[in-house]
């Protein structure tokens, strides 16, 4: 469980980024490791019956020869968590039919190594299989004792979606929903929530319009990172509307925010926003023959009632001090009439 809990601590960017995004390269830096991996995740769409040779491109960037292994593993992704747990066992489903040109390999500082993995389906095969690549040094321990920092460790997913008769593609909104009904300054965000109701592996898009009577005030993509969606599980997208004055802006160091401001730039003054709003989400995935979208609206409001009540104070002041000076000037005005009439 150590080794388990570490991998996915210095490599989570490589196995949420496989899942959720699609990088140009998975990349691990742990002390003097550092390797670089291409593509990541490995993405193909195999035939039952065939074989299919694929190949993950390594490159050591370390300033050391390493000593390395490849192997198959299985992993686990939490649909109330969000997150990908990784397994010490094998894809028992499909690990008979993998194999390495090399399952153990030394690549030198500055080179790259490719490794060529043989993928055999059976005409009897699933619709679709995910497992990771875990490429480690040879000689990490597989028990480290209590503390031991593991070092030399990286995991890159693989997606393979069977073409066979019976596969579909399809995806269902399960939700869209504003952070809260009343936003008092943008950003505007919302949480839209899909999931996988087919056997294939699927890669969403579209957009989210924010729109107001009718007129359309701003376009957020959706899965912008590209990322995709197994069977059975479901995807949390976040979209944010941020084009308004003034915004709320948060500042993060290291990943952790550390404060979060009411910015007022001036430039944005015709973006004051107030009122009632509706925001639709489009959301496409490709069922193997055309795109279908996928439709979902959300209503929301925008009140600065910070900003109402000071001018609602401010108004009420005013009223107050023109009355109460109206008033006296028109009692030193009767004061001065009655006077007069004394005389």
């Amino acid at each position: 469980m150590t080794r388990v809990r570490y991998i996915l601590g210095v490599v989570s960017f490589v196995l949420l980024g496989a899942l959720f995004a699609t990088p140009p390269a998975a990349h691990a830096v742990t002390g003097n490791f550092s390797l670089q991996i291409t593509p990541s995740p490995l993405v193909t769409t195999l035939k039952p019956g065939t074989t299919t040779e694929l190949e993950l491109k390594i490159r050591n960037a370390s300033t050391e020869t390493e000593q390395l292994k490849i192997e198959s593993r299985r992993f686990r992704f939490d649909n109330d968590s969000g997150t990908v747990k990784l397994d010490e066992t094998k894809p028992a489903e499909i690990a008979d039919w993998i194999h390495y040109s090399a399952p153990t390999f030394d690549v030198k500082p500055g080179e790259w190594y490719t490794q060529k993995i043989r993928i055999s389906l059976p005409a009897q095969s699933g619709f679709s299989y995910s497992f990771a690549y875990v490429i480690s040094r040879t000689n990490l321990p597989t028990t480290p004792t209590a503390g031991q920092v593991l070092n030399g460790s990286i995991a890159v997913f693989s997606l393979i979606n069977v073409d066979r008769p019976g596969a579909t593609r399809r995806l269902d909104i399960s939700s869209f929903t504003p952070a809260q009904t009343v936003f008092e300054y943008l950003p505007a965000t919302f949480k839209l929530r899909l999931k996988n109701t087919g056997n294939t592996i699927v890669k969403p898009t579209g957009n989210v319009f924010v729109q107001r009577s009718g007129k359309d005030l701003a376009t957020l993509p959706v899965n912008e990172s590209q990322s995709y969606i197994l069977p059975g599980t479901e995807r949390t997208i976040n979209a944010s509307w941020a084009d308004g004055f003034p915004v709320y802006k948060t500042k993060t160091e290291s990943g952790v925010t550390t404060k979060t401001n009411l910015e007022w730039n001036f430039d944005k003054l015709a973006h004051f926003r107030i009122g009632h709003y509706t925001a639709k989400v489009v959301a496409i995935y490709n069922d193997g023959t055309r795109d279908i979208p996928i439709t979902r609206e959300l209503s929301f409001w925008v009140i600065p009632w910070k900003a109402i009540l000071l001018i609602f104070a401010i108004i009420t002041a005013l009223v107050y001090f023109v009355r109460r000076s109206n008033k006296i000037r028109t009692q030193k005005a009767v004061q001065k009439a009655l006077k007069n009439q004394k005389k």
